[in-house]
This record gives structure tokens, sequence and C-alpha cells, in this order.
């Protein structure tokens, strides 16, 4: 299964929207906390994931530094969520990625083996 890194900045509801993700086998770390930066370097991910619900610019933050190195720029970004003017403004700025709603999260997920 696949290695999936999930950036949500809710502690509770992260771990509401990762249990699915668990349950279907995926193994996923994931980040929360606004104050630490989340460690990408040592284990990368197969597949990024970020949440738009909340604070959208953090997550364009770790999506561009990911896709900033060609040795990365195989990794798919998935982004779930948010409110359409700020998953508009990240399509924008991130064309290649994959967008989809929390609800079809999974099935997005599936769709990548």
């Amino acid at each position: 299964m696949k290695k999936v890194f999930f950036i949500h900045w809710n502690e509770e509801e992260l771990k509401k929207k990762i249990s699915p993700l668990q349950k279907a086998g995926y193994t996923v770390s994931c980040h929360h906390s606004q104050g630490t930066p989340a460690n990408l370097k040592e284990d990368l991910p197969d597949v990024l994931v970020i949440c738009l619900d909340r604070l959208p610019s953090h997550g364009r933050a770790y999506a561009a530094w990911l896709w900033e190195a060609k040795k990365r720029q195989h990794i798919p970004i998935v982004f779930c969520g948010g409110l359409p003017d700020k998953a508009d403004a990240t399509r924008a700025a991130f064309p290649k990625a994959i967008f989809c709603t929390n609800e079809q999260l999974l099935a997005t997920l599936d769709k990548l083996k």
C-alpha cells in the first residue's frame, strides 16, 4: 500500500479524515501543527494529501516545497476539500495537482495505486 502524508491544520478533524484511509490499508503519516514544520525530507511519501478546509495557504507552501525539486516532482499531490474560491486559487497555482472533495479522497487515492 501507498505511504500517504496528510496535512490538515486541526488535530481532531485530521484524526477523522485519516481513519478511513488507515482502514483501507494505507500507511498514513500526518501533520497538524502550525508551530512546528512537517518533516518530509527524511521519508518521502508516495502521495501528499493537503486538506484545504483550514489555512489553505499553509498547505500550498508545503506543496510548493515538494515540487520545487525535480527529484520530488514525481510525488502526486492531492488537495481535498476547501471552499470553492480557495480551491480555485490552489488549482491555478498547482494545475498538475489532483483535486477532490473530502468524500472523494479515498476513491481518488485508490485510483493512484
